[in-house]
C-alpha cells in the first residue's frame, strides 16, 4: 500500500495468498472431529488472516512476505497438532513477518518542506498507506482475543478491531509530516501501554495531531475549529487522563508557551496522581520505555520537560493507557533535520535509532505475550522482564544510563551501529534469564487427571538430584471452591526415607480453566489467579496455570507423587497439564 498508484487489480493480487490460506485452513476446519481443535483451527484462520493481510498491503513489491507467511501458515496449522504449541507457532510467524515488512517498507519523512499542494497531499496518502496496515497488523496481534466470538460481531469489535488502529493511523500519518520516522517511536510507544489501540491512546494521539495541525499557518478557521475540539475530546472522555494529553497536544500547538502551561498542568494532576495506588509501581515506566528520548537537544529541553512531567503526572486511570500522549510527546523532535552522528544531549541519529530498536523489540515481545495462546493480563510488564526490567528505581538507573553509554558510542562515531550493540545486550540479558534444563515426567501435549476415581498418580525418578518443580495445572468444576482450598499434594521421597511436600490450593497454585466463560465467571466463587497460558475450548479461552515449587534441602529423591486431597466435592478434577523437575 506503499506504492505511489495503488490499484485495485494491486490490491487483489496481494489479498490472494491469506485469502486462499484461510480458504486451505477452514476446509481443515470443517473435517476435524474434535470440536475444540475444529474451533482452535477456525480462530487460527481467522487470526493468520487478518496478519497477513496487514503485511501484504504493508509490504513493498513483490511482497513476498505475505505469500511465504501464508504458504507457512497453513502448513502449521495443518500439520500441527490442535494446543497451544500451534497457536504459538502461528503467532511467532505472524509477528516475525509484520516485522520484517515494517523494517523493510519505507520510513515516512518529514512533508513540511513541500510547495505544491497537490504533492503534500498525495504524500500524505502515500504515508497512510504505511501506518494504516501496520496500524491494524498490531491490533490483530495485540486484540486478537476478539476474533474468537466471531459470531457476535457487534460494534464494539468493529470499533476495536477497525476503527480505533485506523484512527490512529490517520494522526501517526498527520504527525509524521512533520515528524518523519520519529513519529512510528511514538505511536509505537502509545500502543505498548494499553496494549493496543484503545481509546484513551487513540484520543491522545489524535489530541497530538491535532495540536500539530494548529500550528501550521496554512490551517484554516473551520481546520483550526475541528483541531480545538479534538484536542478536547480526551478530557470528555476521562479528565485526568484528558487534559495530560490536552497540555500535551498544547506543547505542539504553541512551542513557546505550552511547554509552561503543561508544566503547570502537570503539578495540578501531581495531587491526583500521588493518590492513584497505580501509581507509585508505573511511574518509572518512562525512563524504561525511553531511555534514549530523554537526551533532548537543547532548544527542545522544555518542551521534553514538559512531557516527562505530565508522563510521571497523570493518574493511571483506567490503565496505562493514560500514559499515551505524553511519552508520545516525549519521543517527538521540534521537526528540524537531525544530526547524523549527534551525541548524548544532541539527539543525532545514533540515539534516535537506539531508541527505535528499543521500542521495536518491546513491540515485538509485548505483541508475543500479548497475542494466543500467552494472552497476559500485562504484557508489557512481562517483556520488560524477559530482559530483567521491572517499574523499579534501580531498573530505570540502569535503562538510562545504559542509554547514555550507547549515545556516547554514536558521539565517537565509531564503526559499531549502537543500535546493533544494543541488540546484543539485549539478546546477551534474555539469555540470562532462559530456565536450567528440566525433565519433563509427562509426554508433550498430554493431560494427566488427578480426580475422585484416580486420586492418586505416581513417578519414579531414579534418584534424580531436584531444586525445583514445575506445575501447570487447571481445575474443572471448581468455580465453587473458596479461595485457598486444598486441592491436591505434590510429595517428593527420597531413598532415606525423607520426605518434601507442597500443597496446591484453588486460587493460588491453580484455577477453574473455564473462568474466562461467561456463566462460570458469572457464578464463581473462586477467584482464579492470572493464567500462564490459553487455549480455545470452544467459543472461549480455556486457562491454565503455572507455579514453581522450590525446595528447601534440595538433594537425589526417587519418586514424585500427587494426591487428591480427600474433602473436596466429588465432581472437582485437577488436570495436569506440565510437570517438570529441575536441577
Amino acid at each position: 500500500m506503499n506504492e505511489d498508484h495503488f490499484s485495485l487489480r494491486d490490491a487483489l493480487v496481494r489479498a490472494a495468498l491469506p485469502l486462499a490460506a484461510l480458504a486451505a485452513m477452514a476446509a481443515l476446519a470443517s473435517r476435524e472431529v474434535d470440536p475444540m481443535g475444529a474451533a482452535e483451527t477456525a480462530y487460527l484462520a481467522l487470526l493468520a488472516t487478518a496478519g497477513l493481510l496487514a503485511v501484504a498491503f504493508l509490504a513493498p513489491a513483490p511482497a513476498w512476505e505475505a505469500g511465504i507467511g501464508a504458504a507457512l501458515a497453513t502448513t502449521i496449522v495443518w500439520a500441527l497438532p490442535a494446543g497451544p504449541g500451534r497457536g504459538a507457532a502461528v503467532v511467532v510467524l505472524l509477528v516475525t513477518a509484520l516485522a520484517a515488512t515494517a523494517a523493510r517498507s519505507p520510513h515516512p519523512r518529514p512533508l513540511s518542506h513541500e510547495r505544491e499542494r497537490g504533492e503534500q497531499q498525495e504524500n500524505a496518502f502515500a504515508l497512510l498507506g504505511i501506518t494504516l496496515p501496520l496500524a491494524l497488523g498490531l491490533q490483530v496481534l495485540l486484540r486478537g482475543s476478539e476474533l474468537l466470538f466471531r459470531p457476535q460481531v457487534n460494534f464494539r469489535m468493529l470499533v476495536a478491531l477497525l476503527a480505533l488502529p485506523a484512527a490512529g493511523a490517520v494522526a501517526t500519518a498527520v504527525l509524521a509530516r512533520r515528524y518523519g520516522p520519529l513519529v512510528l517511536i511514538a505511536a509505537g510507544t502509545a500502543v505498548l501501554l494499553a496494549p493496543g489501540w484503545n481509546v484513551a491512546a487513540t484520543l491522545g494521539l489524535i489530541a497530538l495531531a491535532a495540536g500539530d495541525v494548529l500550528a501550521r499557518p496554512d490551517a484554516g478557521r473551520i481546520t483550526k475549529v475541528a483541531a480545538v475540539l479534538a484536542m478536547l475530546a480526551p478530557i470528555a472522555w476521562s479528565p485526568g487522563p484528558g487534559i495530560a494529553a490536552a497540555a500535551a497536544a498544547l506543547v505542539l500547538a504553541r512551542p513557546k508557551e505550552g511547554p509552561f502551561v503543561a508544566l503547570a498542568a502537570a503539578a495540578g494532576l501531581a495531587v491526583f496522581a500521588i493518590s492513584d495506588p497505580g501509581w507509585l509501581t508505573s511511574v518509572w515506566l518512562p525512563f524504561l520505555l525511553l531511555p534514549a528520548a530523554l537526551f533532548s537537544r537543547r532548544d527542545r529541553l522544555w518542551s521534553a520537560a514538559a512531557g516527562l512531567a505530565l508522563a510521571l503526572a497523570v493518574p493511571r486511570t483506567p490503565d496505562l493507557s493514560a500514559l499515551a500522549a505524553p511519552l508520545a510527546l516525549l519521543t517527538l523532535d521540534g521537526g528540524a533535520p537531525l544530526p547524523v552522528g549527534g551525541g548524548a544531549m544532541g539527539g543525532g541519529s545514533g540515539v534516535r535509532s537506539l531508541q527505535a530498536a528499543w521500542t521495536a523489540t518491546l513491540l515485538a515481545s509485548t505483541c508475543l505475550l500479548a497475542s494466543y495462546p500467552w494472552l497476559r493480563a500485562e504484557p508489557l510488564r512481562d517483556a520488560l522482564s524477559l530482559f530483567g526490567l521491572a517499574p523499579t528505581p534501580i531498573a530505570a538507573v540502569v535503562a538510562v544510563a545504559g542509554a547514555e553509554v550507547l549515545a556516547l558510542v554514536a558521539r565517537l562515531r565509531l564503526r559499531l551501529s549502537p543500535a546493533a550493540l544494543a541488540a546484543c545486550i539485549l539478546f546477551l540479558a534474555a539469555c540470562l534469564h532462559i530456565p536450567p534444563p528440566d525433565t519433563s515426567l509427562l509426554p508433550p501435549a498430554t493431560a494427566m487427571v488427578v480426580d475422585a476415581a484416580h486420586p492418586a498418580w505416581n513417578a519414579a525418578l531414579g534418584r534424580r538430584s531436584v531444586r525445583t518443580v514445575v506445575l501447570e495445572s487447571s481445575l474443572s468444576n471448581g468455580a465453587g471452591l473458596a479461595n485457598g482450598t486444598s486441592v491436591a499434594t505434590v510429595r517428593l521421597r527420597g531413598g532415606d526415607g525423607r520426605t518434601s511436600e507442597w500443597t496446591i490450593r484453588a486460587g493460588i497454585e491453580t484455577g477453574e480453566w473455564a473462568a474466562r466463560r461467561p456463566d462460570v465467571a458469572a457464578a464463581s466463587v473462586l477467584k482464579s489467579p492470572q493464567p500462564w497460558i490459553s487455549w480455545v475450548a470452544g467459543d472461549f479461552f480455556g486457562q491454565r496455570y503455572r507455579s514453581l515449587w522450590k525446595i528447601d534441602a534440595p538433594g537425589p529423591f526417587t519418586a514424585l507423587s500427587i494426591e487428591r486431597s480427600p474433602g473436596l466435592p466429588p465432581e472437582v478434577s485437577l488436570a495436569i497439564h506440565l510437570l517438570e523437575v529441575r536441577l
